[in-house]
């Protein structure tokens, strides 16, 4: 007997065959339904929002020890305190002086403090007090300004070297108690508004810039050998000249000085 299937037949086979196949191909290809919800996945995830927790509130606070100060001298102390809500803030504080960036500080249980430094400009300063939050506490940035001036040295030299006319000249002296003598006269002066020299007249001709007369301003040094004064303008200048004789305003007696910019 001939097993060979009928042409009819074979081709009922081979449709079946590829209707078959096509089901699985189609199958394979279909999303396949989601386990827990029954609907079908799309081809890309969809983004979801992220929770963000609210900013507190910044409470930034300033303190002063003086809002003035000579050039040289010890500088302003700035204390900030930051509080975000009801809580110490975290993140760092930074300092200007107009715009320059003076100095970059952390919180430390939300409080920090900076000396302003000596050598400022002798001018009146805008300083700002900038918080940059950080840190776990979530916080909004916050800003304060206030201004301090800076006295210029060589004003405070003249303004204090004039407070001392009358006291006696003694030899070796450097103090309203003991008496003065050129150098421990300029030099006790000097100290007060802010800048060290050293006690001997030889020792200050070397302390600063020489400049000429024409550019000498007060409060510069006038020095030549043996002696050593401090320069008021045009041609005066206050010493404390020898022994006998009390500090005082004088006309410049010495023949060609030298001017020293301290």
């Amino acid at each position: 007997m001939h097993n060979a299937l009928s042409p009819a037949r074979n081709r009922r086979r081979i449709s079946l065959v590829t209707v078959g196949a096509l089901g699985a191909s189609l199958f394979l290809a279909a999303p396949t339904a989601s386990a827990t919800t029954g609907a079908a996945p799309t081809s890309a995830a969809a983004p979801t929002a992220t929770a963000q927790a609210p900013q507190a509130a910044s409470k930034l606070t300033v303190r002063t020890s003086k809002r003035t100060y000579v050039q040289g001298k010890k500088g302003t102390r700035v204390v900030v305190k930051v509080r975000a809500g009801d809580r110490a803030a975290t993140g760092k504080v930074r300092f200007y002086a107009g715009k320059k960036s003076l100095k970059t500080k952390t919180l430390r249980n939300g409080k920090t403090a900076l000396r302003l430094p000596k050598n400022l400009k002798a001018k009146r300063h805008t300083i700002t007090v900038r918080y940059f939050p950080r840190g776990a506490v979530k916080a909004a940035p916050a800003a304060k300004k206030f201004q301090v001036r800076v006295k210029d040295r060589r004003a405070a030299v003249v303004r204090i070297a004039k407070k001392f006319v009358g006291s006696k000249y003694r030899i070796g002296g450097s103090s309203p108690r003991t008496g003065f003598d050129c150098s421990g006269f300029t030099s006790y002066v000097y100290g007060k508004a802010g800048k060290k020299l050293p006690k001997s007249s030889s020792a200050q001709r070397h302390v600063g810039k020489v400049v000429s007369r024409s550019k000498a301003k007060p409060g510069d040094l006038i020095w030549s050998p043996g002696h050593v004064a401090i320069y008021l303008g045009g041609n005066k200048q206050i010493d404390s000249p020898r022994p006998g004789k009390s500090i005082k305003v004088r006309s410049i007696w010495q023949h060609n000085p030298t001017f020293i910019r301290v």
